[in-house]
């Protein structure tokens, strides 16, 4: 295979897809059939990848620079700022840099999702998911989860499970064309799950704690098997990796940020701007990311290097396999060494990382074995919603990442459609806290006093009190 194609894993989500990225005068993806996770399948954002991977340059306080200097003032920032400043790492990046982030981060760690909130004994569960070969024999599916917006290539395997003659049960609020029965998230309690139920869920840093613990508490009551799935293309590996870390939640860091405790944040392969509300980030004195694709937020200093596919390095999928990326760089492993003042091994890293998942070589092909646990009982108390009407928006990969979204626009039911007197083509505005946007809109089977869109409006949570009118 020539120089300029990688066999690599789109950094869409954590389902681990494998495809090929070809570099002549522009990117071109490839369909890579081998690929256990996905054979050969993409998404939209898959497709989308050229438009993903633009080029980003070092800069220090608005000027360009080396990568070197951009990682030597860095170094000096955070120095200087002993005591307050956070490391920010959502699981975009390999393992191995994982491992090095955290011997720099040890005094302030968040992997962008509340794992303080969440009793110690079902952290595995929620790290590591099933494989994917269970669900399409599963006999009863329950889906808290949109997959044809979140996670489009578990269709297949959703489709594969109800040829043989699965149940689908949706708890949604839109009715999914693939189930059987669809449930309203409020009407739970009707919900009928025994030992041969898997449970699809999903963990991510807006994801509403109370919902997650009752998640595992119904799975814990019935028997069941449960499987949550992740954004980032790395999550489960940032998970199992920091299991013994002290972290720290989005909301504290929002928190501590917000009372001036924070006052330089430095982000790995993770755009801010999407997870932290931009007047919070304006109360930062640095702001310093280390990135190998564009981001939107405006940083003080940008380490820029080779993008995720040129990376040498070790991703683990939802299922747990251990997937090797196709690349030969190492700069941004080098950029912090720079920063921690020490230079990192990736043969030393590459061998804990394999320790810690209990493998002895990467083979995509072979998932690990886990333990799982048991965990003990789970009180949650999921909050009906209280205002009406709300927007809830139901992330994807093009959210995460702040690309374009095709299909962004605003979902509501013919009740609200005739309510508001709304023409086809029209556009719905919406208020919020003295903010407003306006967007398309959309029929669908969705809930009353619910709009659906895939493009965050606030930072606070997935749902949203709202005003609507034409």
């Amino acid at each position: 295979m020539s120089d300029n194609v990688y066999s690599t894993i789109c950094p869409g989500c954590n389902f681990g897809c494998g495809l090929y990225i070809r570099e002549n005068d522009i990117l071109e993806v490839d369909f890579r059939k081998s690929s256990p996770a996905n054979a050969g399948k993409l998404c939209r954002f898959g497709m989308s990848l050229p438009r993903f991977y633009k080029p980003v340059k070092s800069i220090v306080d608005g000027k360009e620079t080396t990568l070197d200097e951009a990682a030597k003032e860095a170094a000096k920032r955070i120095l200087a700022g002993k005591g307050s400043v956070a490391f920010l790492s959502s699981g975009n990046t390999t393992s191995e840099e994982l491992l090095a982030f955290q011997k720099i981060a040890e005094s302030y760690l968040c992997t962008g999702v509340n794992f303080e909130a969440i009793p110690k004994d079902v952290y595995q569960t929620i790290s590591v998911g099933i494989p994917y070969s269970d669900i399409e024999v599963a006999k009863h599916i329950v889906l808290f989860i949109d997959p044809y917006e979140q996670y489009p290539l578990i269709v297949r395997r959703l489709l594969l499970a109800k040829n043989k003659g699965a149940k689908i049960t949706a708890v949604w609020w839109k009715d999914l064309p693939l189930a059987n029965e669809n449930i309203r998230p409020d009407q739970v309690l009707k919900l009928q799950v025994t030992k041969d139920s898997v449970i699809i869920a999903d963990f991510h840093p807006f994801s509403d704690i109370e919902q997650v613990k009752s998640v595992l508490a119904l799975a814990k009551n019935a028997g069941a098997k449960v499987t949550f799935l992740k954004p980032f293309a790395n999550s489960t590996g940032a998970y199992i990796l920091s299991k013994d870390a002290k972290q720290k939640s989005l909301a504290q860091l929002i928190d501590d940020i917000n009372k001036g405790t924070i006052k330089t944040l430095f982000a790995l392969e993770s755009d801010p701007s999407v997870l932290i509300p931009s007047d919070t980030l304006s109360k930062l004195t640095n702001l310093i990311i280390q990135t190998g694709q564009e981001v939107s937020a405006k940083a003080n200093i940008i380490i820029a290097h080779e993008p995720m596919y040129k990376k040498k390095g070790t991703l683990i999928n939802n299922e747990g396999r251990a997937q090797a990326l196709g690349g030969a760089g190492t700069n941004g492993l080098e950029a912090l060494g720079t920063i921690a003042g020490a230079k990192f091994d990736f043969n030393e890293l590459h061998e804990s990382v394999k320790k810690s998942i209990g493998i002895t070589a990467v083979d995509e092909f072979t998932i690990p074995k886990y333990d799982r646990p048991a965990y003990g009982e789970i009180q949650a108390a999921p909050k009906p919603l209280e205002a009406k009407p709300v927007l809830i928006y139901v992330y994807n990969p093009f959210m995460w990442f702040n690309l374009a979204d095709d299909n962004d626009f605003v979902e509501l039911n013919l009740n609200t459609v005739r309510a508001l007197k709304l023409f086809k083509g029209g556009i719905l505005k919406i208020k919020s806290n003295g903010s407003a946007i306006e967007k398309k809109f959309k029929v669908a089977p969705v809930q009353d006093n619910v709009l659906l869109t895939g493009k965050s409006f606030g930072k606070k949570g997935i749902i949203t009190p709202v005003e609507i009118s034409r």
